[in-house]
């Protein structure tokens, strides 16, 4: 009898405790469910990333992109004054902001290109630096294929992107609009610095087999272009099909070197370039390095710089020089 009672009491105290674990388990999973749905960031180094360790941190950071869409978190950071290797490509998914400190860097080895950006997503803050020779790639692309338009908040601000390793390649900045139906339209820059590489900035639309193609209607706000082969490209037709139109440039900062072939190089129709182009009795000595091309009409470049020193081959184009304007 009395084992018989024994065994009960011990039957009944491991049915508690099963009890117990199961409700234990059972509001975990509700914790961690609340506390997904209460994060609004995600560290990259909660998801192995590790800085200054020289190390290829690309995989982590794109798994943390990745989590935070699955999860609905809008934000993914890195934090402080550290560096992360880069050696593969990212892709900033949509409805993704990306975060860095003000002098956290991202060093890129290899060829490849960086950071590809989807729609109502953005970058602010911190450094792409380029430290490998070999580099000949974009750093920072958008792709005509998202479509982007005006309902959406994609914006990249407030970003250093520097190619340190002297070779004068690469692209810092696409916007590509490559087929039919491809778009790239109100997206805003701002607060930008490009150095040192091929070409500063290049906005392209392909000609389509139906259908257009155009990257319309962006601003660019106040960029620094240094130390660049080409800064600012454009390749598209006058008008549809394919067009580079009605782009703002405004708050211009450009300081050729040496290595400068081209500052402007403009197609398509109502685009505005303002700012300020110095040294120009160093670097610019005839009418080659800015180029309104046969395929361009009614854009309009305000800066230090008359007339004489622009090629203009398209139609109804405007140069306005600012006063003490270089001759």
């Amino acid at each position: 009898m009395l084992n018989s009672k024994r065994n009960v009491v011990i039957a009944l105290l491991l049915v508690l405790l099963c009890i117990g674990v199961i409700y234990q388990w059972m509001n975990t999973g509700k914790e961690l469910e609340a506390s997904k749905d209460t994060m609004h960031y995600v560290n990259v180094e909660d998801f192995g990333a590790k800085a200054n360790d020289e190390q290829d941190d690309s995989k982590a950071i794109q798994e943390a992109i990745d989590y935070s869409v699955e999860n609905n978190i809008s934000e993914v950071r890195l934090n402080g004054n550290r560096d992360y290797n880069i050696e593969r490509s990212i892709i900033l998914k949509s409805d993704i902001q990306m975060k860095l400190g003000t002098t956290t860097r991202l060093l890129v080895e290899g060829d490849f290109r960086v950071i590809e950006i989807m729609k109502n997503a953005g970058i602010t803050g911190g450094i792409i630096e380029i430290t490998d020779d070999n580099f000949n790639s974009e750093v920072v692309y958008l792709s005509g294929s998202q479509k982007f338009w005006s309902w959406e908040k994609t914006s990249i601000e407030e970003l250093s992107i520097i190619n340190s390793s002297g070779s004068n390649k690469g692209l810092g900045l696409m916007l590509h609009a490559e087929k039919s139906d491809h778009h790239i339209s109100f997206v805003n820059f701002i607060n930008i610095n490009i150095v040192g590489f091929h070409t500063g900035v290049k906005l392209q639309a392909d000609k389509p087999e139906n259908q257009y193609s155009f990257v319309n209607g962006n601003r660019f706000a106040n960029f620094t272009l240094d130390n660049c082969v080409h800064f600012i490209e454009f390749q598209s037709s006058i008008t549809v099909p394919n067009e580079v139109s009605g782009n703002q440039f405004t708050g211009l900062q450009i300081q050729p070197s040496e290595s400068t072939e081209k500052i402007l190089t403009v197609t398509g129709s109502d685009n505005y370039f303002e700012g300020m182009i110095w040294d120009p009795e160093e670097y610019i000595q005839d009418n080659q390095l800015i180029e309104f091309t046969e395929e361009s009409m009614r854009n309009k470049l305000e800066s230090n710089l008359n007339a004489n020193k622009v090629n203009d081959l398209g139609d109804a184009n405007s140069i306005l020089a600012r006063n003490n304007s270089a001759e």
